[in-house]
């Protein structure tokens, strides 16, 4: 297979992976596909609206050998809709489903006389793999490029990005991941957006995210850090069913009052006695539906002195605890929401939880 630099990539010259294709590949390929089903079930070859069907469902995987082995598909095989259930963007690679690109190194180094390193060259090549639980590593190798660069490591997975992903009319995920250990300096292929169901991105802010992250995304997870208040007026971020906060700067605390997801989480940090106040507050003047939950780390040693924040909760807001069932249990406050549910608040170690219910009848 011969993959030539999308034509917005950042590099001036032409990059080309040559892939080595087991032979053993092609017979499994083309078993899948109707072009070898025979002559009783199938008069005549796929037309070409046929095949575009055919291969937007068709195993990923098994799409990129078929694109490998026949050239007349690589021109359009672009702007076919690629649906996956994982893309996984990582430090050295981007992940297919159960395919996955790695970024290989090769370090060249020259040295003086004495020995002494003098200069070092990093260039890079990608090495496919894809994952089978039956070997040691839990994947085995597929594929090499044969082509190596000499350029900085964020420009090679720009390229491999580019090369992946760049170019295509729509990419559909279940889920998209970005890992730890992704650099933020590299910019996403021209026009790259992914339609998605759940984006973990616990490690990188939701601005870095939010150029590929398609408004027909129905987000029913998010997972992100905030750094700044404007991402939580984004649509999407409102649109979001579960709402994970794996890191928010403090200037963002006024914005938790107002979250209407299904379901939040903030837990990298111990939220401030009056900023959980004013949570409570907003969800009495605004209303909540029921099922709405919010979960809070809140550490009662960061607010020594202060009173109790169960107690200033049930004082303020006129709340009453619920009898227990058990000496464990934690207490519960209930919080009056409106004639028919109420705000149940209870606290275990360090976790602070509200929950919207509807009132026992």
């Amino acid at each position: 297979m011969v993959c030539r630099r999308h034509p917005n990539s950042l590099e001036n010259t032409t990059f080309v992976c040559s892939f080595t294709i087991p032979r053993s590949t092609y017979t499994t390929l083309f078993s899948l596909l109707s072009f070898r089903l025979s002559l009783p079930t199938m008069s005549k070859p796929l037309s070409y609206q046929s095949t575009r069907c055919v291969l937007q469902y068709f195993d990923p995987t098994e799409r990129f050998f078929l694109t490998s082995r026949c050239p007349i598909i690589k021109p359009f095989e672009k702007s076919i809709p690629l649906r996956l259930k994982d893309l996984k963007f990582t430090s050295d690679s981007i992940v297919l489903n159960d395919l996955r690109f790695r970024l290989h190194v090769t370090v060249s180094m020259i040295r003086c006389g004495r020995g002494e390193v003098l200069s070092t060259t990093c260039s890079y090549s990608v090495k496919i793999t894809k994952e089978d639980q039956r070997m040691m590593s839990g994947e085995r190798t597929i594929a090499h490029c044969t082509t190596r660069i000499q350029i900085p490591k964020n420009k090679a997975l720009e390229k491999l990005a580019c090369i992946l992903l760049g170019g295509r009319n729509t990419v559909y995920a279940e889920k998209m991941q970005i890992q730890y250990g992704h650099p933020e300096d590299i910019e996403w292929p021209a026009n790259f957006q992914v339609v998605m169901d759940m984006l973990h991105s616990q490690h990188h802010p939701f601005e870095y995210v939010l150029p590929i992250v398609s408004d027909a995304s129905s987000l029913e997870y998010l997972e992100s850090q905030f750094s700044n208040k404007e991402p939580f007026d984004n649509e999407l971020v409102k649109r979001a069913e579960r709402l994970f906060i794996s890191k928010i700067d403090e200037s963002c605390y006024p914005k938790l009052s107002s979250l209407r997801n299904k379901e939040t989480s903030s837990l990298y940090s111990s939220l401030p006695k009056e900023v959980i106040i004013s949570i409570v507050k907003n969800w009495i003047e605004g209303g909540r539906q029921i099922g709405t939950f919010f979960e809070i780390r809140y550490d009662e040693n960061d607010e020594e002195g202060e009173e109790d924040l169960m107690d200033t909760l049930k004082n303020r807001f006129e709340g009453r605890y619920a009898p227990k069932l058990s000496d464990r249990d934690p207490n519960r406050l209930c919080v009056s929401l409106s004639s028919s549910s109420n705000i149940v608040i209870f606290h275990k170690g360090i976790v602070l939880y509200l929950k919207v219910e509807a009132v026992r009848k």
